[in-house]
């Protein structure tokens, strides 16, 4: 289910972040969440994991959230960084 980036280079050209979310989460559902946004450059940029294992992802993130120690190669692998940009420029981490 990861991205490749033969995946990434035949993705459509996006024009918003709108659209490109729309197309992600058509293509993944409930995998694809929204982590955080921040301004970078004056334009806004949306996180996204996409969830490859979700179940080590959630124990992952909750250990993290406690304070606990977690398999960092583990909940690496358990996700995939999607950086969508406001004006549908994408990103995907490999």
């Amino acid at each position: 289910m990861k991205i490749s980036r033969n995946d990434e280079a035949n993705l459509p050209d996006f024009s918003s972040h709108d659209e490109a979310r729309k197309y992600f989460k058509n293509q993944y559902g409930d995998r694809f969440v929204m982590m955080s946004s921040e301004m970078i450059d004056e334009q806004k940029v949306y996180f996204y994991s996409l969830l490859l294992d979700p179940e080590t992802f959630h124990e992952g993130q909750k250990k993290l959230s406690q304070g606990e120690t977690v398999n960092g190669l583990a909940l690496l692998n358990s996700y995939q960084s999607v950086e969508i940009f406001e004006d549908g420029q994408i990103h995907i981490i490999h």
